[in-house]
């Protein structure tokens, strides 16, 4: 199995789960559930190496992250110490390396979080908790110059994996409103594979790309019970 066809089982399999989960949690009975959903939006940044596999090249990147998506949690405020919260949204992505050549990706991005309450209010939680998170990103560089003077373009597709742990707050605003803002520090992994098309000789050379990253994020949720 080529990596492309593990890169589509993978992500396969998860949106597969993604899906049942979300139809158990819409199909439960209201009363059984005091689940919140609505937006957010996610920014984060921080640096990586990535290494092409056949040449054993790397190189180090700067990660510049903004994502937008829906949220759902399984206890927002109330009694319970433990909610779940999963954010399903669209992820733009800059990795920028040390020659200011900038991997402009776009996909979508699962994320898990598992919220232990340290401080449990009937209108306000603080929690921290340890998420767990897939992706799946495509994109590709502006036109540049490598080391000989040839034009080039690269292009890539990766499935990215990640932990990392997180806190924050849900605060409860209006009746049927929390504001949840949350912070945290992510460490990601990434495989896939790259093509350098160089325009000057007129090839395309594909290879195996892998690399990690870690980064510090920003989450604001507004979720609806």
């Amino acid at each position: 199995m080529n990596t492309n066809q593990r890169i589509r089982t993978a992500t396969g399999g998860t949106l597969c789960g993604l899906l049942l989960l979300t139809a158990s949690v819409c199909v439960s009975p209201a009363p059984a559930r005091a689940i919140g959903i609505g937006p957010y939006v996610d920014f984060s940044g921080g640096s990586g190496n990535f290494e092409w596999e056949r040449s054993n090249s790397d190189f180090d990147v700067d990660a510049g992250v903004a994502a937008i998506g829906l949220a759902i949690d399984t206890a927002p405020t109330g009694k319970s110490y433990f909610s779940y919260r999963l954010n399903i949204g669209f992820e733009g992505q800059n990795l920028e390396d040390n020659s200011d050549t900038t991997m402009e990706m776009g996909g979508l991005t699962v994320e898990n979080v598992f919220a232990f309450a340290v401080m449990n209010q009937p209108n306000l939680r603080w929690w921290v908790g340890p998420l767990l998170r897939f992706g799946y990103y495509s994109g590709e560089t502006d036109y540049y110059f490598d080391s000989y003077g040839d034009l080039n373009k690269t292009e890539a597709d990766l499935f990215e994996y990640g932990v990392g742990v997180a806190t924050g707050m849900n605060i409860r605003i209006s009746r049927n409103m929390v504001l949840a803002p949350s912070v945290g520090l992510r460490f990601i992994g990434a495989s896939g594979e790259g093509t350098v098309i160089n325009y000057t000789i007129d090839t395309r050379d594909k290879e195996d790309l892998t690399g990690n990253y870690s980064t510090l994020f920003a989450n604001f949720a507004l979720l609806f019970d």
